[in-house]
């Protein structure tokens, strides 16, 4: 039972130096995970801000290209009013397919004259006609002074644009109108600079998120509304990340945002490269929730090799016990026989570690009871011949454990006799009682005969408590008996 107790405390140890070892693995793991993902989004908008500038450059480059072009100029040199808005919207359908070529293709593509007001525009040359946009956006009275911009509007149907407005110069620098380029902001819009930043992105203008990069469970092509509405709700309230980004022009620090039972790290920063609107921005977010997934599997691994440990530990226990252990209870239950008088035993081989301790003892005992020292062929013929009952074993020697009765003069002549001449009679005696009574004394030996009494006598001292205990032979219905008698 202790040696079982002994495997289950190791293993008990491993399994707790594997709780720790989880538990500070796991620890590392996670500040390291949160780590990662604020940086992860304090660098995506960092990163975001340096392309949106360059796109505010790129788009403004491409309106101003569009504006210089021979054939939008020539639409110009209509004088009917009629020609000049069947040719502008002609030229925004041409200009559009062009765009879309380029995979750049344009939602609102119109022409204004001289004043910001919509000659035509892409679809439909009817749609917004004579619309002022000069007087609602302070981009296209820039445009018209000849500055090519870029900004975001929001436009009468409610959807956010990225607006370029350029102005259209006839060769001798006489402005004569405007272009203007626009895009939707759209959740395929998020989705790819999702894909490009690694992060989660949203935009918001005007005080409310319009879209966002979350998906929806059911269909992945569409944007999760619910999720873009409670991020809109957590920017603009709370620690209110879209007012403090706008308010400073920069971004904010990281935040941490609870959804659905997922963990965001967010920052919010103001759109750079807007001529006018300052009102539009933008979050990134990235998860810490995938980040503690990944956490927990590295966690299960320190489990598992734990686990594994364990396994091995009580394996190795199991293997040890049986090689050693096992092999040892064997000898020392010889050695008990011995103790118990057993003076014949030998000890076999046990196992390949012990079979030279078990020679060891056979020798002992046969060089102790004068037998002559055993070999393997000598072990097994020995054994053939007990099987046989042809040679004489020390337990055919019948001991009395009871306290004997003996006359006085007996007991006192067994108490006067030396040792010396003690045992050599009493041998002497047993062995012709055996032959009297047709037994066999083959391999019986004063050494072996000595051994076998001086155990019993022991044994009897201890019991009886006294100094010294002698026996008497008695042989009683073909039975030879050692009978004990109390000297002292």
């Amino acid at each position: 039972m202790y040696r079982i107790r002994i495997g289950l405390i190791a293993a008990a140890l491993i399994l707790v130096a594997t709780g720790f070892f989880f538990l500070w693995v796991s620890s590392d793991l996670k500040a390291a995970a949160t780590q990662d993902a604020e940086a992860k989004v304090s660098r995506a908008q960092s990163v975001y801000q340096h392309i949106s500038r360059l796109v505010s450059l790129d788009l403004a480059n491409l309106a101003a290209e569009r504006g210089r072009t021979p054939a939008v100029v020539a639409v110009f040199d209509k004088s009917e009013e009629t020609a000049l808005r069947q040719a502008a919207f002609e030229e925004c359908e041409v200009l559009n397919t062009a765009l879309e070529r380029e995979h750049r293709k344009a939602d609102i593509l119109a022409i204004l004259n001289s004043t910001g007001k919509i000659i035509a525009r892409n679809l439909n040359p009817n749609a917004d006609y004579g619309e002022d946009l000069r007087a609602k956006y302070p981009a296209v009275a820039q445009a018209l002074k000849g500055i090519p911009v870029k900004d975001i509007w929001t436009w009468r149907d409610g959807g956010v644009h990225v607006v370029a407005v350029a102005p259209i110069t006839r060769p001798d620098g006489t402005i004569v109108g405007a272009i203007l380029v626009a895009w939707v902001v759209s959740a395929k819009t998020a989705q790819e600079n999702r894909d490009l930043l690694g992060t989660e992105i949203g935009y918001f203008h005007a005080g409310k998120v319009h879209t966002s990069s979350f998906v929806s469970n059911g269909d992945p092509s569409k944007e999760d509304v619910a999720k873009t509405q409670a991020l809109s709700n957590f920017l603009f309230s709370g620690q209110k990340l879209a007012d403090l980004a706008l308010s400073n022009a920069a971004a904010t620090q990281v935040a941490h945002w609870f959804l659905e039972g997922r963990d965001y790290a967010v920052v919010a920063a103001p759109m750079p490269g807007n001529f006018a609107d300052k009102t539009s921005g933008f979050a990134i977010l990235a998860s810490l929730t995938d980040g503690m997934s990944r956490v927990q599997s590295q966690g299960m691994k320190v489990l598992l090799l734990g686990l594994l440990a364990v396994i091995i530990a009580l394996v190795v226990a199991a293997m040890t016990a049986r090689r050693f252990i096992g092999p040892l209870d064997k000898i020392e239950l010889g050695v008990a026989e011995i103790i118990n008088t057993n003076i014949d035993y030998t000890f076999k081989p046990v196992g390949p570690d012990f079979e030279g301790l078990s020679n060891s003892l056979n020798v002992m005992l046969a060089r102790l009871l004068g037998r002559e020292e055993p070999n393997e062929e000598a072990v097994e013929e020995e054994e053939e011949e007990e099987a046989a009952g042809k040679r004489w074993k020390a337990d055919l020697m019948n001991i009395d454990n009871t306290e004997g009765t003996a006359s006085p003069a007996a007991v006192a002549a067994l108490a006067e006799e030396s040792e010396a001449a003690y045992y050599p009679r009493l041998f002497n005696e047993y062995v012709s009682a055996l032959r009297a009574i047709g037994q066999p004394s083959g391999g019986l030996s004063v050494q072996a005969f000595m051994a076998k009494l001086s155990l019993a006598e022991a044994g009897l001292r201890e019991k009886w408590e006294c100094k010294s205990v002698r026996f008497r032979i008695v042989t009683e219905s073909g039975e030879i008996w050692f009978k004990p008698v109390k000297t002292a």
